[in-house]
């Protein structure tokens, strides 16, 4: 294992027997799409706050003046019936919190698919590396098998060549492993590592593959609804209609009056003797907005609505495909278990028995090679399939609920 420590050297923030758990945890904790949902989602708490101080009094003052004459005012002035502008507003600054804490969800959803998807991709190049590694001291050791047959003048130097180019072949595939695993590596630092790059209190050394993930899938049909009801991307389009809605209450209440309770006081200024200082009063207040901006403003709204109407139906359609392909691909990586570790078996048993019959001349040394090349791919396919099982259940349960980021005890060490 020490070539893996080495190759996840640079990424030593990200490691120390890092568990999925673990990696899930902090992706959906510190990422900063999340903290920007959450910064968003205390905004919009703050203005369903501003939208309820509303019902209470407002204080103004004005200072006049004319020539050498001074006069101030003060008054506090209570809304009695706003024709539901003020009811439409708080309504409207609810919807959008709610939209805004489906925003959290939805980010924290994102995270952990992303985390979970980059994770068992580093485990399935890991494991592919492995096999590439093994495959280059396999190919020196036919080299050295050769150019001693080659040099005994028992075997014909072409086969020598042969084996440089396939060695060679080797060495190249080894590289590119390596290189898309430091890619994969890079993609889960981006999901799990802050900025700042520390990982509080967090342990340093390699990423670690889970224990089996158990995962029963139900019918299709329980899968869909399941994903549908935890959809947070559906949550939030939900609460953009009721927002659609009350904003299209508030433009409506826009050509209503406003009654209000007053109450004033004046100084200053020259003013009868007989002139009241303080006055309570009935106020009726209208603004209609310029032109016809209410009526247009209402239209602005229900073309929203139906906007986000679509999109939902948009969204529904694509989860329905999403859980259709997720079903399918998990149903073909399980049947593929099986087969891969018989075929994994039977190409490293041909590789000594091609080798063995081609000393006594019953096999030629291209079939060696190509038994070598057959087991290498097996090798590779079987890591595929063992890892691509597990991201698929994994990306299931997420999608259904089964994995979230305040539920992660499916997920085992």
């Amino acid at each position: 294992m020490a070539f893996v420590l080495l190759l996840l050297a640079p990424f030593s923030a990200l490691s120390a027997d890092f568990t999925l758990k673990q990696l899930l945890e902090i992706g959906a904790d510190r990422h900063p799409s999340v903290l920007q949902a959450r910064s968003q989602a205390q905004a919009a708490g703050f203005d369903v706050e501003s939208a309820q101080w509303g019902r209470f009094p407002t204080v103004s003052t004005q200072l006049r003046s004319d020539t050498n004459l001074n006069q101030s005012l003060a008054k506090v002035e209570q809304p009695l019936w706003t024709g539901g502008k003020l009811s439409s507003r708080i309504e409207l600054s609810e919807a959008n919190l709610r939209a805004a804490e489906a925003g959290i969800r939805e980010a924290e959803l994102n995270a952990l698919t992303q985390v979970a998807t980059a994770f068992f991709e580093a485990l399935r190049l890991e494991r592919r590396l492995q096999s590439a590694t093994l495959n280059v001291s396999e190919h020196e050791r036919l080299v050295g098998l050769i150019q001693r047959r080659t040099e005994a003048q028992i075997s014909p130097p072409a086969d020598t060549t042969l084996a440089l180019a396939r060695l060679q072949q080797a060495i190249s595939e080894r590289i590119q492993i390596k290189k898309q695993l430091d890619a994969s590596l890079t993609t889960l630092a981006q999901w799990t590592v802050p900025l700042n790059g520390a990982l509080n209190g967090s342990p340093n050394g390699p990423i670690k593959a889970p224990a089996d993930i158990v995962f029963t899938p139900p019918a299709e049909g329980v899968l869909l609804e399941r994903a549908i009801a935890h959809s947070a991307q559906r949550k939030r389009l939900l609460s953009q209609i009721d927002s659609a809605d009350a904003q299209i209450n508030v433009s409506k209440a826009q050509v209503w009056p406003t009654v209000v309770a007053g109450f004033q006081h004046t100084w200053g200024g020259l003013v009868p003797a007989n002139y009241d200082r303080n006055k309570g009063y009935l106020g009726l207040e209208f603004q209609s907005g310029a032109g016809l901006s209410a009526r247009t403003g209402v239209q602005a709204a229900v073309s929203r609505k139906e906007a986000t109407q679509q999109e939902l139906e948009t969204l529904e359609r694509n989860l329905t495909a999403q859980v259709s392909a997720g079903l399918s691909e998990l149903q073909a990586l399980q049947a593929q278990l099986e087969p891969s570790q018989s075929l994994l078996a039977g190409t490293s048993e041909i590789v000594e028995s091609y080798l063995r019959q081609y000393q006594v001349g019953r096999k030629n040394w291209l079939d060696v090679l190509n038994a070598q090349r057959e087991k290498t791919q097996a090798l590779y396919s079987d890591a595929d399939t063992r890892f691509g099982y597990q991201s698929s259940k994994v990306r299931l349960m997420i999608l259904t609920g089964d994995i979230s980021a305040q539920h992660l005890t499916a997920l085992h060490d």
